[in-house]
């Protein structure tokens, strides 16, 4: 996944996911841009998956999911790629 902010314009794989008691912990694969261990509460799961659902382009992409997955494992590109790190703002510490 990427992850881009003010700050830093972040590659993250996720490695290994575990449960820890109402939470669920993602790990960072190897090829990461950085170690990282990501905690998700319960609700935020829900609440994740409830604006997912609750959109247009979210059902795009759930019913989509499978054409996606193909096309990135075929070599097509993404409209992702195509953002540069000029669109950024130029002063990293106000991003805001």
């Amino acid at each position: 996944m990427k992850v881009r902010s003010g700050l830093a314009d972040l590659e993250i794989g996720i490695g290994a996911v575990r449960r820890d008691g109402d939470h669920l912990v993602l790990r960072s694969s190897a090829g990461s841009s950085v170690d990282t261990e990501i905690i998700v509460s319960a609700s935020e799961v829900v609440r994740t998956i409830r604006l997912v659902l609750s959109s247009a382009s979210g059902w795009a992409f759930v019913f989509g999911l499978p054409w996606f997955w193909l096309r990135q494992r075929l070599g097509g590109s993404t409209s992702v790629n195509a953002h540069t790190a000029t669109s950024r703002p130029a002063d990293v510490n106000k991003p805001w």
